[in-house]
């Protein structure tokens, strides 16, 4: 057992060291995704994300609009282009698989889901707060109760991918 606090103060610190920059808890907003994302550093290049999170469309059939919510997921890897900069920094790219489950006030349920390729920057400041941009695109699947339901990219399957990340690095 250590007994000298100055001691244990300084193991703290240098085991700190080796652990650093392998986490980050970001607020995080994706096409049709508002939420919590968790990213995890697997190697020096390679992490992977998860999100959940509060999920809104709006849609107007005939004139009429409606406004259905729900819950929603993300999943992501990355592979992080530099190896100069630190841990999970600079340009990345890497498949991804958003899905959001949500029902109109009718109750009418709808499954929207997109798996495709993501790139982005993610900038990590001396503060340890990250800043992130996301754009790229993918499948579109959407699987709805509601007969009227019609998105203006479902007729040719694509789903714009664009997000915004701000948090914190640890």
């Amino acid at each position: 057992m250590i007994k000298n606090p100055i001691v244990l103060c300084m193991l703290l610190v240098a085991l700190n060291g080796l652990f650093a920059q392998e986490n980050i808890v970001k607020a995080a907003t994706i096409i049709g995704n508002t939420g919590v994302q968790y990213e995890r550093s697997l190697s020096d290049h390679f992490s992977v994300i998860g999100q959940i999170g509060y999920s809104k469309i709006t849609t107007t059939v005939n004139d009429v609009e409606s406004k259905s919510t729900g819950f929603g997921y993300y999943l992501e890897s990355r592979y992080y282009f530099s190896s100069k900069k630190d841990l999970m920094e600079g340009w990345h790219v890497g498949p991804f698989y958003n899905s959001f489950m949500i029902k109109d006030k009718l109750d009418l349920k709808t499954k929207i889901s997109s798996f495709g390729l993501s790139t982005g920057y993610q900038w990590v400041l001396d503060s340890q707060l990250t800043i992130g941009i996301i754009f790229g695109g993918g499948s579109l699947n959407i699987d709805s109760d509601d007969p009227t339901i019609d998105f203006f990219l479902g007729d040719i399957g694509f789903l714009p991918h664009l997000g915004f990340t701000l948090g914190y690095n640890f």
